[in-house]
């Protein structure tokens, strides 16, 4: 009976997060040109739009039901933590790479990060009303956050940085670069490069991006930790959530949209669910295993 139950509370959110997903983003003061291209979407977006919302919810439902916290500080932390991964992160590099999107404004960019936030903003505290445990607050108060040992925590966010950097190039690479169709979509050359030259070219073209890059896996460390505290002493919990986290980015490309053909959409598809399902692994073990080692060394 309880399964039932919470099958029909998941169901219940993804319906209203999507409901409120579609109301802000017909509000918001897109460009014309955003506008234009987005009468011209497939209908069946609205299938994948509900598929990536439930995953969502699955996501909030995961970690309401399993966090050792509960009540405001849940709805706060947990808020935070997944609006800038799920949301905020991503429209970064949209930002970062605007060149490539003649249609978007900067102002289009900002308001697809608040569609998208709104998501989580109104899915998180009515997730906690459906799923959440009973209240126990914590000594840490309503909003305390429980603190971590500083000294490694410099190390940590460097190494999830570096590793960031190298995953981000890695699957960049073997995975999206593969296809002819991305190649042509960003540099106008169907011509496939060795790794080393595409980096080459990367560094000289673009040089800025490898430190942009070393940032955003930072900030990615950061922004998570959050869930990190969340589980503390739960790491195959903690494990699960990073995962779901991480991949729910990836996922909202499966939504057809007019900013990239379906070859090119489907390539980074592939690409940002393989390699943030293994940069939520490096996250995992940077924050539960290395404090260990430093320990012992």
């Amino acid at each position: 009976m309880k399964v039932v139950k919470d099958l029909f509370k998941l169901l219940l959110l993804v319906i209203i997060t999507t409901i409120v997903f579609i109301v802000i983003s017909m509000l918001l003061p897109f460009s014309e040109g955003f506008q234009a291209g987005s009468e011209k979407a497939d209908p069946s977006g609205l299938l994948f739009i509900l598929l990536v919302h439930t995953w969502v919810c699955i996501t909030l439902f995961y970690i309401i039901r399993h966090s050792r916290w509960r009540g405001a500080k849940l709805i706060v932390w947990l808020m935070l933590a997944y609006f800038f991964v799920y949301s905020f992160m991503g429209q970064i590099e949209t930002f970062f790479f605007r060149s490539a999107f003649p249609l978007l404004t900067p102002s289009d960019i900002f308001f697809i990060a608040v569609a998208n936030g709104m998501v989580v903003l109104a899915g998180v505290p009515l997730g906690v009303m459906l799923f959440g445990q009973k209240q126990n607050e914590a000594v840490y108060g309503a909003f305390g956050y429980e603190r971590r040992p500083l000294p490694s925590l410099p190390y940590q966010l460097a190494l999830i940085g570096i590793s960031y950097v190298c995953i981000y190039f890695l699957f960049g690479y073997f995975v999206a670069w593969q296809v002819e169709d991305l190649r042509v979509f960003y540099s106008g050359d169907p011509t496939g490069h060795g790794f080393l030259a595409s980096m080459a070219n990367n560094f000289h073209d673009n040089p800025v991006l490898f430190p942009f890059q070393f940032v955003r896996g930072v900030l990615f460390g950061v922004f998570v930790l959050p869930v990190v505290q969340m589980f503390k002493g739960r790491p195959g919990q903690l494990l699960i959530s990073l995962i779901l986290v991480f991949v729910s980015p990836g996922l909202g490309l499966a939504i057809p949209n007019f900013l990239f053909p379906d070859t090119v959409r489907w390539a980074h598809f592939a690409e940002m669910i393989t390699s943030m399902s293994l940069f939520a692994v490096v996250i995992w073990w940077v924050y539960v295993k290395v404090p260990h080692t430093l320990e012992k060394s």
